[in-house]
C-alpha cells in the first residue's frame, strides 16, 4: 500500500481535515491554528497526473461503459472516489490508485460537482 502524507491540521466533528502535500513540502506544526476545510485539489491533483491514477481512471470508466452512472452522460467524464481512506499507522491517506474498484464511480463534471456540493466524501480511519 501506498500512502501520501498528509499535513493534519486538526480534527472538526471527528472529521479529519487537512490538505494534502508533496513528498518535498515540509510539513506544518500549526497546533494553535483553527482547522479549515481543504481546497478542492491542492498539490492532490499532482497525483492524478500519474501514470498510475491514469490506468486506474480508464479501468473504472471501461467498467462503468465509459459514461456517468447517474445521468448516463459521456461528456467530461471524471472518476469519483466514494471515500477517502486515512491509513492511522502510516499517517497518510491512501494514493488515488490505491483503492478497491468499488470505492471509485464514473461521473460526469456536471454530476460530480453537484455531488462534492451536497455531500461531503467521508474520510474512514483504518
Amino acid at each position: 500500500m501506498q500512502i501520501n502524507r498528509y499535513d493534519t491540521t486538526g480534527i472538526r466533528s471527528q472529521k479529519l481535515v487537512g490538505r494534502y502535500r508533496r513528498d518535498d513540502e515540509p510539513a506544518k506544526a500549526d497546533a494553535g491554528v483553527l482547522p479549515i476545510d481543504p481546497p478542492a485539489h491542492g498539490s492532490y491533483g499532482n497525483l492524478l497526473f500519474d501514470p498510475r491514477w491514469k490506468a486506474k481512471r480508464n479501468e473504472i470508466i471501461s467498467r462503468d461503459k465509459g459514461c456517468c452512472v447517474i445521468c448516463n452522460g459521456t461528456d467530461e467524464i471524471q472518476v469519483h472516489h466514494r471515500q477517502y481512506q486515512y491509513v492511522k499507522a502510516m499517517k497518510g491517506f491512501k494514493v488515488p490508485w490505491d483503492y478497491p474498484d468499488h470505492l471509485l464511480i464514473t461521473l460526469c463534471k456536471s454530476c460530480h460537482q453537484r455531488g462534492h456540493s451536497k455531500f461531503k466524501v467521508p474520510v474512514i480511519i483504518i
